[in-house]
């Protein structure tokens, strides 16, 4: 499955992110959340949370039911100028638990992945890959917008990011996980230190395990 979205956030969104300098400053450092369906109503939440929630929840865009645990979550750069200390592709691979699968050779996917670009700023080239049909024959091809959402299986196509050719990529991406990832439990995937407190009501419907999100358009 692979779906593309545009215009999915609302401005008010896309200037927070914009707006925050930390936003993008880690790239690469894989997060952990356990979902707004695990939260009380007082307890803070990052922008980057009020992000997942927003596609996943309040915003859905697909009418879908899965079984979950919680969101992995991180942001990626690629850039045409090395000077900036990032690469211009990112190579062919599929998502899987990093740390289970270097520990014991198991390969344990998620559930879905997501894409979003906030359009930072403007670039050209950096298309994202999908080899749907096997590595061996041509791959989807799909631009890299502003404002574009693009949920497809990452952890079961191989995908990569093209050569940036101007400019500077920007990414969020986002796993959904049935099980909490080995990655989690050994520290090399950790929970994002609250830095802004936003207010959130709760959306969706849980079953009576509270796991799983049905995930409808609103």
């Amino acid at each position: 499955m692979i779906t593309v979205f545009d215009n999915f956030l609302d401005e008010n969104l896309l200037n927070e992110i914009k707006n925050d300098p930390t936003f993008f400053e880690k790239t690469g450092d894989y997060k952990w959340w356990h979902g707004w369906f695990n939260q009380t109503d007082d307890v803070p939440l990052t922008l980057k949370h009020k992000i997942i929630e927003s596609i996943w929840g309040s915003n859905n865009p697909i009418r879908e039911s899965f079984n979950i645990s919680g969101f992995e979550y991180w942001t990626g750069i690629q850039t045409a100028d090395p000077k900036l200390g990032h690469k211009d592709i990112l190579a062919e691979h599929y998502d899987k638990d990093e740390a289970l699968f270097e520990k014991t050779g198991e390969i344990a996917s998620p559930v879905i992945g997501t894409v979003f670009y906030p359009g930072i700023e403007d670039f050209t080239g950096g298309e994202l890959a999908i080899y749907t049909d096997g590595v061996d024959e041509k791959p989807e091809i799909i631009k890299a917008k502003p404002n574009r959402l693009i949920i497809f299986n990452a952890g079961q196509h191989v995908h990569e990011v093209l050569p940036v050719k101007t400019g500077t990529r920007h990414a969020f991406a986002i796993n959904l996980w049935q099980s909490i990832p080995y990655a989690l439990e050994v520290g090399k995937m950790t929970v994002e230190p609250v830095v802004k407190t936003m207010k959130m009501k709760k959306v969706g419907t849980l079953s009576p395990s509270g796991k799983s999100v049905i995930l409808d358009k609103k």
